[in-house]
């Protein structure tokens, strides 16, 4: 295994990249790192201090008032 760390430009959902010239033809799996784009955990964080959850103490309350439902529906409260 070879790993290879190059720079690419996505333009209209393709991937371009110029390889060195030693690196044989073939299929290849491709890791994108985008250092400007949100990850999912960022995107989740964002929805929630979107709704109201922007302290921890809110998120703690949360997740109670969930645990709180789900016994409920197991009938355990």
């Amino acid at each position: 295994m070879k790993i290879i760390q190059t720079k690419g430009i996505i333009k209209n959902k393709e991937l371009k990249v110029i390889v060195p010239q030693e690196v044989s033809n073939g299929e290849v799996d491709v890791i994108i790192v985008a250092k400007d784009e949100p990850d999912e955990f960022e995107r989740r964080h964002q929805l929630m201090i979107e709704k109201g959850y922007d302290t921890p103490e809110k998120v703690v309350e949360l997740i109670r008032q969930i645990k709180l439902e789900m016994l409920k529906e197991k009938g355990r409260s």
